[in-house]
């Protein structure tokens, strides 16, 4: 049975003294089409603005590579010599004219290390992109539990107040022939007015809700969602130590920090390479000498670096830095695996006690607390049961219902924490 929707709080708050026939009257307003849990992770990944910033981050790493592995400008020089003071715009005074190309070149090997850091540097941001992806994931999914549970509550209090409606209605003809109190019509009452309270308690959740999963799909936060649908609770297909293994592989967050260690290891080299090897410039120069006996001449020149003497001490500490940033990266992939593995087992073991629970609520409690109330809704309506214990046989009714629901919710969130936590979709 789909539940009603309540038109505005302020009708609501009317049904509170209005009749039976009129709290049903005001809630009849219908969802819109269901809202499909695919659909909206597919629109969140598309129009999700932190992974947008995610995305444009892969981007600009994966640009640098090149510039990392590209040699430095070359340099042209232009010089005319011995220009006379007295005729300084007279260049045909010049002694030499000359024409001078340059270009750096990096001993070799640097240009590659140079190239394989910031192409771990672009692993570790595509890394940090699908982290945000499975994050962004558990999060509309979360969200959109939170909407169901929201809905489930409308469900229940709508299903509930109509059967309230029904015990009134039977309790209002008993006590015109004088079989109950007019105590059991008030109280009947009392908990119509209740439940139409509840109706607006879960209104306002769905809607707090409903905005939140909207700012995930980067939607206006009053967007409308349609009602969300039921389907049979999922089944984990993998054990504890399977889990910790596919964490190991998938974890976005674990290889974010083994391609840190990998960078700090090239770094490292890099750093040897920079104390104990010279870069070279290399040039070819064409000179003009108009007074010479050799007008038309050439130079060739070859310059290089020292990486000795008093900059060795800036050289060593490069070095050092580098070493120490291995050591950081080493203990952070530890630190990090720690907290995936952490995760794994807090989610599991949230998983594994809902799916106990649900089980329970679908095998046992479900069953019997129905039976119940047909059992007691009968009993009354023969003088066999007191009013206060109908009462009390529907609300026992309701709780499990909306405690079968929650256990589900958890279910299903700790689920989206746990494929959060191993970076994948572990149920389909």
């Amino acid at each position: 049975m789909h539940y009603k929707r309540p038109l505005v709080i302020g009708v609501m708050l009317v049904l509170l003294s209005a009749t039976p026939c009129a709290a049903e009257q005001a809630l009849t307003v219908t969802l819109e089409a269901s809202a499909n849990l695919g659909d909206l992770l597919a629109e969140a990944l598309r129009s999700n603005p932190e992974l947008l910033a995610a995305r444009k981050g892969v981007e600009a790493a994966q640009a640098r590579i090149v510039q990392a592995r590209s040699l430095d400008d070359p340099e042209l020089d232009i010089e005319s010599w011995s220009i006379p003071l007295n005729q300084p715009g007279n260049f045909n005074k010049a002694n030499t004219h000359m024409v001078n190309l340059r270009q750096r070149l990096p001993f070799p090997g640097k240009l590659r290390l140079r190239g394989e850091v910031a192409t771990q540097e672009r692993t570790m941001a595509a890394a940090r992109y699908r982290a945000k992806e499975r994050e962004v994931i558990a999060a509309v999914k979360k969200g959109y539990y939170d909407l169901f549970m929201a809905d489930r509550e409308l469900q229940i209090s709508q299903e509930q107040l109509d059967l309230v409606e029904r015990i009134l209605k039977t309790t209002e003809v008993r006590y015109a022939v004088g079989k109950v109190t007019q105590q059991d019509v008030l109280k009947a009452q009392v908990e119509q007015s209740d439940l139409i309270n509840r109706l607006i308690i879960a209104e306002q959740a769905r809607q707090s809700a409903e905005a939140k999963l909207n700012t995930l799909l980067n939607r206006q936060t009053d967007s409308p969602i349609g009602r969300t649908t039921e389907r049979e609770p999922p089944a984990m297909p993998f054990e504890q130590a399977d889990l910790y293994r596919l964490a190991l592989d998938s974890s976005p967050q674990l290889q974010e920090a083994a391609s840190g260690i990998t960078q700090a290891e090239r770094s490292h080299e890099l750093a040897i390479k920079n104390q104990k090897y010279p870069d070279f410039t290399v040039g070819l120069g064409y000179w003009y000498v108009p007074q010479a006996n050799f007008q038309h001449t050439y130079t060739g020149m070859l310059t290089f670096t020292i990486p000795f003497f008093w900059t060795k001490p800036k050289h060593d500490k490069e070095v050092e830095e580098a070493s120490t940033q291995i050591a950081r990266a080493e203990a952070s992939y530890r630190a990090t695996k720690n907290l995936a593995f952490l995760e794994v087992r807090e989610s599991t073991t949230k998983l594994n006690a809902a799916q106990k629970s649900v089980t329970l609520y679908r095998t046992g409690l479900l069953p019997q607390a129905e039976l119940s109330l047909k059992a007691a809704e009968a009993a009354y309506q023969t003088g066999r049961l007191e009013f206060t214990g109908l009462l009390e046989t529907e609300r026992a009714l309701r709780n499990v219902r909306l405690g079968y629901y929650r256990t589900l919710v958890t279910l299903e969130q700790s689920l989206a924490d746990l494929e959060r936590a191993v970076g994948r979709d572990i149920v389909q």
